[in-house]
């Protein structure tokens, strides 16, 4: 299943309500264990997560019911994640990784 990359700009200081039912919700994603890992940057500027779904659209789907999301102040950026290592454990070595699918060139950047 892959990862998703969630980073989320905070344009604004939302409303303490928000923040804590952000929170709320952010606990129950673990729980889940649909979020792995979440918390902000050092100026709180951005939120970042890191989330497992079967697709870019349940990614999303995710995303868009953190109350964060609701307020409008809070575009996301989704990056899909293929975690090749984790804690030392994974291939380190150029031969072990798969190969990339052939559309997947920088070409259209």
């Amino acid at each position: 299943m892959p990862w998703y990359l969630m980073i989320r700009q905070n344009n604004s200081k939302p409303e303490e309500t928000t923040v804590e039912r952000h929170l709320r919700w952010l606990r129950n994603q673990h729980e889940r264990g649909v979020v792995l890992i979440s918390g902000p940057d050092p100026d709180l500027t951005r939120s970042i997560y890191v989330v497992r779904a079967p697709s870019s659209a349940a990614a999303e789907e995710v995303a868009r019911a953190d109350p964060l999301d609701h307020d409008g102040q809070a575009p996301l950026d989704i990056i899909e994640w293929h975690v090749h290592q984790l804690l030392g454990i994974g291939p380190f070595e150029i031969g072990e990784f798969p190969a990339a699918p052939a559309n997947s060139g920088d070409s259209e950047r």
